[in-house]
């Protein structure tokens, strides 16, 4: 009897020595991560973020039950921006009479509500880049986040030829031809004048 105390006293201390060591390893290990320059896992998606900068991204077909309304046919262009920290979503639209109206969705007393204007000219200038027939081959396409990313800002702009989506993490990565519309349509809307 007094050999099974001893062996049980002996498994017990082992056991106690075994996870005192696991312990120390997992301990050293996370010490080891706390002092890297960056975090453990965010080093995958920063290499993915990095890669894609300056790469194209693979377009997604965007379901036809998560595309947005045709436009009214006063509308030339709109643009839903959505997520980002707050979550908010924004519709900005801009008629063909120069009027650029931006509304945030769910305000319930409109306190958000900003209207601008533009001239004709660069309405006509802005309709003739989206008239381009290699603007219509991107129609609701989506140019997906890479996986992981967060806090990201989606865009979804939609004219007569379409809609397509990007956000501002893969914004670098989308066609050249679809650049080209976001940098007009950014362009148009940093000039355009308070009423």
């Amino acid at each position: 009897m007094q050999n099974f105390f001893n062996l049980k006293a002996n498994i017990n201390q082992s056991k106690i020595a075994v996870s005192l060591i696991l312990t120390t390893v997992l301990s050293i290990g996370s010490g080891l991560t706390l002092f890297s320059n960056a975090g453990a896992f965010a080093d995958s998606i920063n290499a993915e973020y990095n890669s894609l900068k300056n790469s194209e991204i693979k377009p997604v077909v965007i379901p036809k039950n998560q595309l947005p309304p045709p436009l009214d046919k006063d509308i030339v262009f709109r643009e839903i921006s959505s997520g980002g920290i707050t979550g908010a979503t924004y519709q900005t639209v801009l008629l063909k009479d120069g009027t650029l109206i931006r509304v945030r969705i769910g305000d319930a007393n409109d306190s958000q509500r900003s209207v601008r204007r533009v001239s004709v000219e660069q309405v006509k200038k802005f309709e003739k880049l989206l008239h381009k027939p290699t603007i219509a081959r991107f129609k609701n396409l989506s140019y997906p986040a890479p996986r992981g990313a967060a806090d990201y800002i989606t865009y979804t702009l939609t004219s007569k030829e379409g809609t397509f989506q990007y956000n501002d993490i893969s914004q670098n990565g989308i066609p050249k031809n679809l650049q080209s519309v976001v940098s007009a349509w950014k362009q148009l809307k940093t000039t355009a004048m308070s009423l």
